[in-house]
């Protein structure tokens, strides 16, 4: 038998006469203009007459409500399916599939079956409480799309059509692969046994039983991992309001070492191979200024290949290059963090680099993977690496130990690297004068005419 409370529902008494009183749900409270609370007047004192006419109140609120959520198309399953989880969200409970509620217990369909006693219960609550509406047969290709056009699409809009393609390599491979090793299954219907097959797919090439394959690294596996982990939570939690769904590729991983580590060229190697004789006289001039631009600043590649002219400042007191993020709509381009807007005073080749090619460097602009192919295979072609592990962001490394060995403090060195500070930044970290001056005194001194 219900409660009396129950009987009671959305009724306040107002004096000696009695008041529908409801408030509307958070799903719909934007499209009711009665908002936060519904109160009307019955025009009785009595109980009984209050309660058939709340009745009739509540059933009209309800199917309201429901026509607001569901929207005027319906057609759509994944439309559909959203509707109804909001729904059941404004009913006071979750979207549950029916078999998964004949698994739970017998409160909760209780609690459901309450719901759609009335005979007059409209489809949309009927649907919504029993879990009747079909799942929709989105897969991680659907979810890519949704995520890029919906979620993070402000982010995205930052970004370069070079950056936008390279962004999206990582997920579109992690999903490529998924397909290749489980099937193009809806991500409705992926089980964590799928989720597990592809870890183990991921674990052996990690750690092949086969002695005669090549390894590929860890972090390779964690991030088509956690490609797919992102994707699927960010698809259920946006588009069907479940961010408590269980995601089938929780917890999986593999753990990391840092074996990977790039190793610096040692300043030796970086005069007497780069900038002193005609070892880099075969590269063309354009990649030989960003190899020295590199050695004096520290930047990564991406940073300097990209660089526009109003960028590049050398009729100053400190010639310097800004590294900014660029907003215009026509040719935006991010940076890799807020913390890598930096500026950089120019010494040493560095300056050299930037008064040979005042306007930036056009052959490799939104081009920097091509840059640094060219300059690895010229390195490997030549004897110019001082390791198999020696690459062109070595450099990088090689001018962080250079700031390490002349005692430079930790704020300079994020400031010039374009790190992180764990602490707010204040001022102008010192001015560029005082950069340069720092810089001067790490430079390497060249007399000779390097683009010759």
């Amino acid at each position: 038998m219900a409660r009396l409370i129950d009987l009671d529902r959305y009724l306040k008494r107002r004096g000696q006469s009695w008041t529908y009183c409801r408030r509307v749900p958070a799903a719909v409270a934007s499209l009711d203009s009665r908002a936060p609370v519904i109160r009307q007047a019955l025009g009785t004192r009595d109980l009984a007459a209050a309660r058939r006419a709340r009745d009739v109140l509540e059933e009209a609120d309800d199917q309201r409500w429901a026509a607001l959520i569901m929207g005027e198309s319906t057609a759509d399953t994944a439309q559909r399916h959203a509707a109804a989880s909001k729904l059941a969200l404004a009913l006071g409970f979750g979207y549950r599939p029916t078999e998964q509620l004949a698994e739970g217990s017998w409160a909760e369909i209780a609690q459901r079956m309450e719901v759609i006693l009335p005979q007059s219960t409209p489809k949309p609550v009927l649907e919504a409480a029993l879990g009747l509406v079909e799942e929709p047969k989105a897969t991680f290709g659907d979810a890519l799309k949704i995520y890029c056009g919906e979620i993070f699409k402000t982010e995205l809009a930052g970004k370069s059509e070079a950056q936008l393609r390279k962004w999206r390599v990582i997920p579109e491979r992690a999903i490529r692969t998924f397909v290749e090793v489980v099937g193009d299954k809806p991500l409705s219907e992926i089980k964590r046994s799928d989720a597990v097959k592809f870890y183990r797919h991921w674990l052996e090439r990690i750690q092949p039983s086969d002695p005669s394959i090549s390894r590929l690294s860890p972090s390779s596996g964690n991030r088509q991992l956690g490609e797919l982990r992102k994707l699927y939570r960010s698809y259920f939690d946006h588009v069907h309001d479940e961010p408590d769904r269980s995601n089938p590729f929780r917890g999986l991983s593999f753990k990391e070492n840092d074996e990977r580590k790039r190793p610096a060229f040692s300043d030796r190697w970086i005069i007497e191979k780069f900038i002193q004789g005609d070892a880099l006289r075969g590269l063309n001039s354009e990649a030989r200024a960003v190899l020295f631009a590199m050695i004096e600043t520290g930047a990564r590649p991406s940073e300097l290949c990209n660089l526009r002219p109003e960028s590049i400042v050398l009729n100053a007191e400190v010639p310097h290059v800004a590294i900014v993020e660029h907003l215009d709509a026509d040719a935006p381009r991010q940076l890799k963090s807020t913390s890598s807007r930096r500026y950089i005073p120019l010494v040493g080749v560095a300056l050299k680099a930037f008064q040979a090619f005042p306007e930036g460097f056009p052959r490799y602009r939104e081009r920097e993977e091509s840059l640094s192919a060219t300059i690895n295979k010229y390195f490997s072609d030549n004897g110019l690496r001082e390791s198999n592990k020696h690459s062109l962001y070595s450099l990088r490394h090689s001018f962080e130990n250079r700031m390490l060995r002349a005692d430079f403090d930790v704020e300079l060195r994020i400031a010039l690297f374009g790190h992180k500070s764990q602490r707010p930044v204040y001022g102008d970290a010192g001015g560029l004068n005082w950069k340069a001056e720092k810089l001067r005194s790490i430079a390497f001194s060249s007399n000779a005419s390097i683009f010759n």
